[in-house]
């Protein structure tokens, strides 16, 4: 009686276990990734998007300026591409195939893309929440 007395009686080993159990159970709830969590990261997510957003909007500096004209210059250049290369395959498969992989090689593609979700996704995600909140 007296080893399990002195086991469990002494208040240094109790709260030094029940601090373990307490750090046991919060490494365990911190494992998973509840729905509700992923819903907060993605209204953050899309907050600090607009904030972006919003910030770069209404600037006219020389260096919004020269981001606008590289833009235009990059999107042109990926459409240009495109549509010749689409016309050209009528007439020559191999010359459309060594457009493609300008295309694919340069990476302008994802240049593209990214300059399109930058433009264009701030747009349409606005109007999606901006929808969502008026539809109760």
């Amino acid at each position: 009686m007296s080893f399990l007395t002195t086991l469990f009686g002494t208040p240094k080993i109790v709260n030094t276990v029940a601090d373990t159990v307490k750090s046991g159970v919060g490494m365990l709830d911190n494992a998973f990734y509840t729905d509700q969590e992923k819903s907060e990261m993605n209204l953050k997510t899309g907050e600090l998007w607009l904030r972006i957003q919003e910030t770069t909007a209404g600037e006219n500096s020389i260096r919004s300026i020269t981001r606008r004209i590289l833009a235009w210059m990059i999107m042109g250049s990926f459409i240009f591409l495109i549509i010749c290369g689409c016309v050209i395959w009528k007439f020559d498969p191999e010359w459309a195939e060594y457009i493609k992989q300008i295309v694919v090689s340069s990476d302008l593609g994802y240049l593209a893309l990214i300059i399109g979700f930058f433009y264009f996704g701030s747009y349409g995600l606005g109007g999606m929440l901006s929808r969502k909140g008026s539809i109760k």
